[in-house]
């Protein structure tokens, strides 16, 4: 569930910057994809990182070398996804920070250079993309509801369910 809702709303981002003309990838939207990818790469070092830490808690005293092992991969792996979701917070503020500074509204942004070259242009009227922003708009809003709805639907199931089980 916790990719699901990271996929989610890095993929509404996403859509919006990516749909709003000149249509393509851009500073901003290059930010997004990195910041999602990112985020889902931490979350899995963290899954191995407790698959190592539970191996390594189940093991007997006759094999202490593999407990150990696999006691310093799991910390090992810790840490790295420490730093990478640190590093990964410190881009996503600095991110918004140049998007609302303008500092990412150049020609070079703007004109989506990264996926167009030297066929790129820049917009000066969005008058015929109108329907094409609103309906991106409206599929990241309805795509980013809709995720967080089945997590928080999740979320109360997980919180009742043990409840549930144990009164019977």
């Amino acid at each position: 569930m916790a990719l699901v809702l990271q996929c989610g709303t890095s993929a509404a981002a996403t859509i919006i910057i990516v749909f709003t003309p000149p249509i393509g990838l851009e500073c901003r939207s290059l930010g997004y994809i990195a910041y999602g990818v990112l985020g889902s790469l931490i979350m899995f070092i963290t899954i191995i990182s407790t698959i190592f830490a539970r191996i390594s808690e189940t093991r007997k005293k006759e094999s202490s070398t593999l407990k150990s092992f696999t006691a310093f991969i799991a910390i090992s792996f810790r840490w790295i996804s420490f730093f990478l979701a640190l590093i990964n917070g410190v881009g996503l503020i600095a991110l918004c920070c140049l998007q609302f500074s303008h500092f990412l509204d150049n020609c070079y942004c703007n004109a989506t250079v990264l996926s167009r070259g030297v066929d790129s242009y820049m917009v000066i009227s969005y008058d015929g993309s109108v329907t094409l922003m609103r309906n991106s708009r409206l599929a990241a809003v309805l795509l980013s509801g809709t995720v967080m709805f089945i997590y928080m639907v999740f979320l109360r199931v997980m919180t009742i369910l043990p409840n549930d089980l144990k009164d019977d």
